[in-house]
């Protein structure tokens, strides 16, 4: 075979594989909550053409946290409800993917993403039930005493939209058979158009009405470029928990991205340090300049752990020629007393791979604590 041919084989591989990732990007879901998040930016007005669309920000939408808990209400119905439709008397806090407010209307969204839809004999309906019946008022969960009414949005491929709409609406009437007011429900739909990355409904008129609004017909937020990879543009390329339901090429890309960046922006610290000098740098910073700020609104678990996590793959890639002391677990306490230190600290961080599945963000946060981690 010429170079030549060889060339075309190697575009043609790298095409099919571009177009299989974008055939299962609807479903993925790192996608997914990306998709939301570009949908809530604060851009500026006048933005170029190609650009992402904050079709859900210009409604007035802007996010309250990732992964917050909703409580379950104490009310003693509810609890013999849950009882009774669950067959468990567990009223542990539920979790959704998102939280949204509204800069005027009352209603706050909370969303949570599946890669497919269910049917009401699905597993599935058990984390259903517990949240339409929380999120029907928020206000224990947001710590205040006027009412605070919600509304639950799954997110799914577009093409089961429709679908689960149906099985919410079947799980919503069990509860009203229980004497049990819940949540009003909608769906929205993830598709890859020829436009780009869209967010549609089945049936807007179930959203509420600023949401209503925006997504009347399909919204593309993300238009296509035929130039850049969309996986690059995630503002959170990997989150925990996910494995089994993520295509493993997707989870890799992932781990890798977020692992880059951490140690780029950790570069970015040490190369403006002014010699002599011992900066601290704290792992929650360093991912909140990994993730554009989304960091700063995940839910306290996992924060820390990763914070903790950040500390360790930082310091890994500097102990053996830096001299460098983790403090509280996620601060590390770097000697540079000399420029030729600063450099090789820089040096060591653009050797470390981010692709090494020995020291990536996965692996360094299911290790057990050592008695030397803050050392």
């Amino acid at each position: 075979m010429d170079r030549k041919s060889e060339i075309r084989k190697c575009g043609r591989r790298v095409h099919d594989r571009r177009v299989m990732i974008e055939r299962s990007l609807p479903s993925d879901p790192v996608f997914q909550l990306n998709t939301f998040l570009w949908a809530l930016q604060d851009l500026p007005d006048g933005r170029a053409a190609g650009s992402i669309q904050p079709v859900l920000r210009d409604a007035g939408y802007s996010l309250v946290a990732v992964g917050r808990r909703v409580f379950v209400p104490s009310d003693p119905s509810v609890k013999t409800a849950l009882k009774h439709l669950r067959g468990s008397p567990d009223s542990s806090p539920c979790r959704p993917d998102l939280w949204l407010k509204h800069s005027e209307h009352p209603v706050h969204l909370v969303v949570e993403l599946k890669g497919r839809g269910f049917s009401s004999d699905s597993s599935n309906t058990k984390q259903a039930l517990k949240l339409l019946v929380s999120a029907f008022d928020l206000s224990s969960s947001l710590g205040v005493q006027a009412e605070c009414p919600g509304h639950v949005v799954y997110g799914t491929v577009s093409t089961d939209a429709s679908k689960l709409l149906r099985t919410l609406e079947h799980i919503a009437d069990k509860i009203r058979a229980e004497d049990v007011q819940p949540a009003p429900t909608a769906v929205v739909g993830f598709s890859i158009e020829y436009q780009g990355v869209a967010l549609s409904s089945p049936t807007p008129s179930h959203l509420p009405d600023p949401a209503a609004r925006a997504l009347a017909s399909s919204a593309v937020v993300l238009h296509r470029d035929e130039k850049n990879d969309l996986l690059p543009l995630y503002f959170v390329p990997w989150i925990p928990g996910i494995e089994e339901t993520q295509d493993p090429e997707l989870h890799s890309d992932g781990l890798r991205e977020l692992t880059a960046r951490l140690l780029t922006h950790t570069m970015s610290h040490i190369g403006r340090a002014h010699i002599p000098t011992t900066p601290m740098l704290n792992g929650d910073r360093l991912l909140r300049d990994a993730t554009f700020g989304v960091f700063d609104r995940w839910r306290e678990q996992d924060r820390k752990k990763f914070s903790e996590a950040a500390a360790k793959i930082v310091k890994r890639a500097l102990k053996s020629r830096v001299e460098i002391r983790r403090k509280g677990g996620n601060r590390l306490e770097i000697d540079l007393p000399t420029a030729e230190t600063r450099d090789e600290a820089i040096t060591r961080l653009e050797q470390a791979d981010p692709g090494n599945s020995k020291k990536n963000l996965e692996t360094v946060t299911s290790e057990p604590p050592s008695l030397f981690d803050g050392y």
